[in-house]
C-alpha cells in the first residue's frame, strides 16, 4: 500500500517507514499537520498513519479536515495517551483504528496489513448491506427505494456496523465508537439504538444479535 506516515519524533517516523518498507509497503513520511494536510489532499494514500501530537496542526484536526473533504483513505491513529476519549474522538472523525505509544512495531504492521484486507476497495462512498445503502457523502441511508431518516447517533452506528459486514462487535466497542464520553453510555444504551436501527431499516432484518457477544450486521438469508 501507498503509505503517509505523519509523526513528528524522526527517529520513531523513520523506524516506522523502515518496518512498512520492509513489509513491501511505500511509506512518505511528514512531520507536522499542514504537511500532512496537504500531501494527503493531493496525492491519494491507500492508508494514513496519523499521530495525534503534532506541531502546527492535530492528528484530529487533519483527520477532520481530510474527511470533510471526502479523502477515504484508511487512518491508522498513534496516541500516547490511551484515555477511552481520544479514541472515541478519533473513530467519531472517521478513523479506521488506533494504536496507543508505546507500541512494538511488529504490532504496527499487523494493524496496516489488517486495515488493507478490511477495506479493499478504493474510495467507497456508498457503504451497502443487501439492499440497504449509506451513501457516505450526503449521509443518505435508503432500504431499497425507501429513505430512512436517521439521528446523528443512528446513523454513526449504522457506519460502523455496515463499514465491516457480518463482523460481530461488543457493546463495549460499540460505546466507544459511537459516544464522546464514558460518563454519556453504557452497554444498555447501545440495547435502545440498535432497536431504534432494527425498527426504521425494517425486515427482513439486517442486524443481528450474537448471544452473550454483541451486534452483526449482515445480509437477510
Amino acid at each position: 500500500m501507498h503509505i503517509l506516515v505523519v509523526e513528528d519524533e524522526t527517529r520513531l517516523a523513520r523506524q516506522i517507514a523502515s518496518a512498512l518498507t520492509e513489509a513491501g509497503h511505500d511509506p512518505v513520511i511528514v512531520q507536522d499537520g499542514e504537511s500532512a494536510l496537504s500531501q494527503a489532499t493531493g496525492t491519494p494514500f491507500d492508508l494514513i498513519v496519523l499521530d495525534i501530537i503534532l506541531p502546527r496542526m492535530d492528528g484530529f484536526e487533519v483527520l477532520r479536515h481530510l474527511r470533510s473533504q471526502h479523502v477515504t483513505s484508511r487512518v491508522l491513529m498513534l496516541t500516547a495517551r490511551g484515555e477511552v476519549r481520544d479514541r472515541v474522538t478519533g473513530f467519531q472523525l472517521g478513523a479506521d483504528d488506533y494504536l496507543p505509544k508505546p507500541f512494538a512495531m511488529r504490532e504496527l504492521v499487523a494493524r496496516v496489513s489488517a486495515l488493507g484486507r478490511r477495506y479493499p476497495e478504493e474510495r467507497v462512498v456508498n457503504l451497502r448491506v443487501g439492499d440497504l445503502t449509506l451513501d457516505l457523502v450526503n449521509h443518505h441511508v435508503y432500504r431499497g427505494s425507501r429513505r430512512i431518516e436517521l439521528s446523528a447517533r443512528e446513523l454513526m452506528l449504522l457506519k460502523v456496523l455496515m463499514r465491516e459486514p457480518s463482523r460481530i462487535f461488543t457493546r463495549t466497542e460499540l460505546c466507544e465508537r459511537v459516544w464522546e464520553h464514558e460518563h454519556e453510555y453504557d452497554t444498555k444504551l447501545v440495547e435502545v439504538f440498535i432497536g431504534r436501527l432494527r425498527r426504521k431499516i425494517g425486515d427482513p432484518p439486517l442486524i443481528h444479535t450474537v448471544r452473550y457477544v454483541g451486534y452483526t450486521i449482515r445480509e437477510a438469508l
